[in-house]
């Protein structure tokens, strides 16, 4: 494969982790983004689960890519509220070293139209964020913020959050789908501008061409152009994972390791073609 590709545990929700890994496995990925709520590993999550995902990792060849925690929110949250979230990170620091796992999902929070955001709103964010920063550095962690509802969910507040905050082990989690759903430019503009910031790519297609926000799609059944973004990604030399993270639910047509197995697929075939 040209890039590695990753899946998101919550596709497999309703299957123990160490399972999750292994169909996974099975599949084909070699990667894992292990989601903590509201199965698999959350911060509380025993001594004996964390070894078990460590060895399914390790005995199916995998690669733990990161903690999608929702740690954070921090912008409309109490100092309490914040500090809380920010000593629970130590917690997840352990478990990313003992899956050897380099990045930690943390959100900034806010609106969900960052244009309702205020000044305070901006302030919290970015003081706590550069505190989970601060905290991972020595560990080696790096902390990326998704493009997400809140202050990082265009490409201008994202980049404004990253200057604010001013960390060097601060990057992104790109998410074009989310981009797209917001109305934002998404795709090779946003890449342009991101550019060595992009530590991990998410993939899920959506849908706005009828004036509805349709993002329980298989891939290739909406309008993100991924085609354009993976042929970015690959002249540019991404060292990064490509992540399935598809919205679509299971149903008695498709079970949750049928969309897993489709995702791969689709995302495979946009590669190869891509790659020539």
């Amino acid at each position: 494969m040209p890039l590695p590709l990753a899946l998101c545990s919550k596709l497999l929700q309703d299957h123990p982790m160490v399972e999750a890994i292994r169909l996974a496995a099975d599949i084909g990925y070699t990667g894992m983004e292990i989601f903590g709520v509201p199965n698999h590993l959350p911060a509380d999550a025993d001594d004996a689960l964390v070894a078990q995902t460590a060895r399914a990792l390790d005995q199916s060849g995998m690669e733990c890519v990161t903690l999608c925690t929702y740690l954070g929110s921090f912008a409309e949250k109490s100092d309490a509220e914040c500090q809380a979230d920010c000593d629970t990170l130590l917690r997840y620091m352990d478990i990313a070293e003992e899956l050897d796992c380099d990045m930690i999902r943390v959100m900034p929070g806010g609106p969900r139209d960052v244009r309702d955001a205020r000044e305070d709103h901006w302030g919290r964010a970015v003081h706590y964020l550069a505190e989970c920063c601060d905290r991972a550095l020595s560990r080696g962690v790096g902390i990326i913020v998704e493009n997400n509802w809140g202050l990082s969910i265009t490409v201008d507040s994202t980049l404004d959050l990253v200057a604010q905050v001013d960390r060097p082990n601060l990057g992104i989690n790109y998410d074009p789908g989310n981009l797209y759903r917001m109305g934002q430019y998404y795709g090779v503009e946003a890449l342009e501008r991101f550019g060595e910031l992009v530590w991990n790519v998410q993939v899920k297609d959506a849908d706005k061409s009828t004036g509805e926000d349709l993002y329980q799609c298989l891939l290739g059944e909406g309008q993100v152009d991924y085609e354009t973004i993976f042929a970015w990604l690959l002249g540019e030399e991404y060292e990064g994972f490509v992540s399935a993270e598809c919205h679509r639910e299971p149903d008695n047509k498709m079970s949750a390791v049928d969309i897993a197995r489709h995702e791969f697929t689709a995302i495979r075939s946009l590669l190869r073609k891509v790659e020539g």
